[in-house]
């Protein structure tokens, strides 16, 4: 080989595998993490053509699809480029058949190699994790991939085709709601849909959803699962876009805009409740802005009531301002077993003197019974146990939680209209025992003063446990990419946060244990 083809050859090899290593690589890590088929060019017809030609999917394929695409660009532009060059200086002594066939041989064998150069550096980024400030995700996805206990495994038999046996009145909504109801957080595809249905056929009439879960994926599922039964349904979403949150002083426009998307997405031409999500701040939970979009939305006869969520360290405060402005029709606050007794006031007083409707959330605490091998005897009692706590405080009207398998119907709803006994009691308090130390509190919020970076430790910890013990890995990894921060830093920090949490969690080793789980997304 001439140097001049050989210098060319190297050249492209190395172009290759830069591509694969800083562009392809990065579209390797979006499909890994679970991205929704939105967040690719032209995802949702990919996936449409997969299934059209017998793939079952539950994950989208699309990133993929653009992956070896790029691949295959890059090999078929040094295949052109390579065979030109040798054709041209073959060609010059011989114009032959010859100089025909040299080109096309070795443009192939160089386009080969490209291929492999542009796939294999993608792979050593995004799977290995070289030069990438991540673990990669072939030590990862053997953790997702780990035979870690997301339910039961055993599916005891007493569990099967339970149904909703109570009900209780939201609040001045005058509904009359399951008291065990679904929440839609990581769902999409068809699963989620029949998931979903399946929750409705058992007797769940009020569904949770919002446009940040699942990047919209969640209420595109729960829209198709409610079509022809949406008047059964007591249907709540979030005042929100699949980026997050709309801040104060979000025009209005904007406001009634993002429910209008959900409307289309949904399938309906109303939503019985819309919230202000995850709210720890006076300002957006009082913004003007967000109370004349509410208020044009139910003239419209498109929004009937009102509420917010949070499960912030600011919660308290928030649904002490609630309750007095009279303007929220429902809240939907983090609410288990051993959380702060003070929650216990907020929602007596939210009752007491505004009627509003309670809906408990986290009502698993971490679910953290799913990895802890010396609660295993408990496990199949532990969510029965917990969801019976919540629901035994008269004022809750409903605890809601995410249904994301089949068998979480059976699981959960095992606990509908069932008493809290000694024997719960006992289950909830090892557990407690057992998570000492790892389990953040969503309200508390003692640490985050101490921290130099102004890192939101509860977030990040939240994100965490997503990932480690819901079973939530894209969402956690989504979640974290989005904070705009990383607890990168706290491994070098000074770590002044230390003794500042009540319960005891080693901070600076959880949040640094956080970052190596969830930077792959960063």
């Amino acid at each position: 080989m001439k140097s001049k083809t050989r210098n060319t050859v190297i050249g492209l090899w190395i172009a290759a595998a830069l591509i694969g290593f800083f562009g392809i690589a990065g579209t390797l890590d979006r499909t890994f993490i679970g991205l929704d088929t939105s967040a690719f060019l032209a995802g949702e017809p990919i996936q449409t053509f997969m299934r059209g030609i017998g793939f079952e999917l539950e994950f989208s394929l699309a990133g993929l699809f653009w992956s070896i695409v790029s691949a295959l660009a890059v090999a078929l532009v040094t295949f052109f480029v390579v065979r030109r060059t040798v054709r041209s200086q073959v060609g010059a002594t011989d114009p032959s058949r010859r100089s025909f066939l040299t080109g096309a041989a070795s443009g192939a064998g160089a386009g080969l190699v490209a291929l492999v150069a542009a796939g294999g550096s993608a792979a050593a980024r995004a799977l290995f994790g070289y030069g990438n400030p991540g673990t990669g995700w072939a030590k990862v996805g053997g953790e997702i991939f780990a035979p870690v206990e997301k339910t039961h495994p055993e599916y005891p038999q007493h569990w099967k085709d339970s149904r909703v046996r109570a009900h209780r009145r939201l609040g001045r909504t005058g509904w009359k709601v399951s008291d065990i109801v679904t929440g839609s957080g990581p769902i999409q595809g068809e699963k989620g849909e029949a998931v979903i249905r399946k929750c409705l056929e058992r007797g769940i009439n009020y569904v949770d959803t919002s446009p940040d879960y699942s990047a919209h994926g969640s209420e595109d599922a729960v829209g198709r699962a409610i079509k022809g039964r949406r008047d059964d349904v007591f249907l709540a979403t979030k005042f929100c876009r699949a980026s997050g949150h709309l801040g104060p002083g979000t025009p209005v426009a904007e406001y009634m805009e993002a429910v209008e998307g959900s409307l289309a997405r949904l399938g309906t031409d109303r939503v019985d409740l819309i919230h202000i999500h995850s709210c720890d701040e006076i300002d957006r939970l009082m913004d003007p802005n967000v109370h004349e979009a509410f208020d044009r939305l139910k003239e419209q006869g498109k929004a009937r009531f009102l509420g917010f969520s949070s499960h912030t360290p600011n919660l308290v405060n928030v649904s002490d301002r609630a309750i007095e402005s009279g303007r929220f029709d429902v809240m939907m606050l983090a609410y288990h077993h051993g959380i702060w007794p003070e929650l216990g006031r907020v929602i007596e007083r939210a009752r007491r003197e505004q009627d509003m409707g309670v809906v408990a959330m986290k009502t698993l605490k971490g679910a953290k019974h799913e990895g802890l091998e010396n609660f295993q005897e408990h496990a199949e009692a532990y969510t029965q146990a917990a969801l019976k706590w919540t629901l035994s405080n008269p004022d809750v009207s409903c605890a809601v939680i995410s249904f994301t398998e089949f068998q979480h119907v059976d699981e959960y709803l095992y606990a509908s209209g069932a008493k809290l006994e000694a024997k719960d009691v006992a289950v909830l308090e090892e557990y407690d025992r057992q998570i000492i130390g790892s389990y953040c509190a969503p309200h508390c919020g003692s640490c985050l003063g101490s921290c130099p970076e102004r890192l939101p430790i509860h977030d990040v910890l939240r994100y965490r446990m997503y990932y480690e013990d819901y079973g939530w890995q894209s969402e956690g990894l989504r979640r974290y990419a989005a904070l705009g921060q990383d607890a990168s830093v706290c491994a070098s920090c000074s770590a002044p946060c230390v003794g500042s949490c009540p319960v005891g969690i080693s901070i600076q080793e959880r949040m640094t244990g956080a970052h190596e789980l969830l930077r792959l997304a960063t």
